[in-house]
């Protein structure tokens, strides 16, 4: 083994004995850890808190300075809860029959989306409320799919904790790195895939969009995949009510006419569409989108503003 093979080892090892640790502690308990790491972590970097300051400011230049204050501390809170839940399903502590408020109602929904005729579906999934409880949610209610995700730069803590973690109620999870293979041959079974659409994604792979009126970039894969193969294409959110407690929004399927416009148009106006229903989403709860991504960065080939 090299230097940094060992080190990678002594990372997982570390991160596994913590989440056994866990098991022992009482949720009221980690839930105030959580929060103090949190908290403590962004006061205590300068950059990290700018950048989250500069982020609010850049989408709600009509707020005022305290009410951008208000949505980052309910931000933090939002953090703090995130990371203990995801401890929790890692330990089979988060009790899945009682965490969605509207239960019936998604599973309605989710009803009459396996029923629809066989095509393929695509869920748009963002950084919003607790997106990995999302995918774990539906998969333990029968709504299996794929997962697509960039491999961790600690391949042990990948393969041991992160891809078990993700496959743990059904999900397989594909490598975002040469995926559209997997996914087509997916949609043209009629099988589900889950894509990220918040992050920044440049050319050729991304697109430019506006986001809250800001140039952006992003993925243009769910756009292509809807004109090659016409899935149902289903945006997807978990919304926190409470601590384990979460509101599911599954929207109706987007259908966008784009007829008349050129390849490349339609493909910017339906990413620009499913990037426009985020930004709602978001309007509506500020504080449950993560902040700290660096969702207007610009490639260095890009001097636009």
């Amino acid at each position: 083994y090299d230097r940094m093979r060992v080190k990678e080892y002594f990372e997982y090892l570390a991160i596994y004995v913590g989440i056994q640790l866990s098991r022992a502690i009482p949720k009221r308990a980690l839930y105030a850890l959580s929060g103090y790491i949190v908290k403590r972590s962004y006061r205590n970097n300068e950059r990290r808190r700018e950048r989250v300051a500069k982020h609010l400011k850049l989408a709600f230049t009509q707020r005022t300075e305290e009410e951008r204050a208000e949505i980052f501390e309910a931000f933090l809170a939002h953090l703090s809860s995130f990371y203990v839940e995801i401890l929790l399903i890692s330990t089979g502590r988060l009790d899945f029959d009682t965490a969605v408020v509207n239960e019936e109602e998604v599973l309605e929904r989710i009803e009459r989306l396996v029923r629809r005729d066989g095509r393929g579906l695509i869920l748009l999934v963002s950084h919003y409320g607790n997106w990995e409880f999302l995918g774990h949610w539906l998969a333990y209610r029968g709504l299996s799919g794929a997962v697509v995700a960039r491999e961790f730069k600690n391949t042990i803590i990948d393969k041991r904790l992160i891809v078990p973690f993700r496959e743990r109620y059904g999900n397989s999870s594909i490598e975002r790195k040469g995926a559209i293979v997997s996914i087509v041959r997916l949609l043209k079974a009629g099988g589900g895939v889950a894509l990220l659409i918040d992050q920044m994604i440049p050319p050729p792979n991304g697109i430019d969009i506006e986001f809250f009126g800001r140039k952006a970039y992003a993925l243009k894969s769910a756009a292509q995949l809807k004109l090659k193969l016409d899935p149902l294409v289903v945006p997807v959110f978990a919304e926190r009510v409470g601590r384990e407690s979460f509101r599911i929004h599954i929207d109706e399927p987007v259908e966008y006419c784009v007829a008349k416009l050129d390849e490349e148009e339609k493909l910017r106006a339906l990413t620009q569409r499913y990037s426009d229903i985020l930004q709602e989403r978001i309007e509506q709860n500020p504080a449950q989108w993560q902040w700290a991504y660096r969702r207007w960065r610009l490639p260095k080939h890009d001097k636009s503003k």
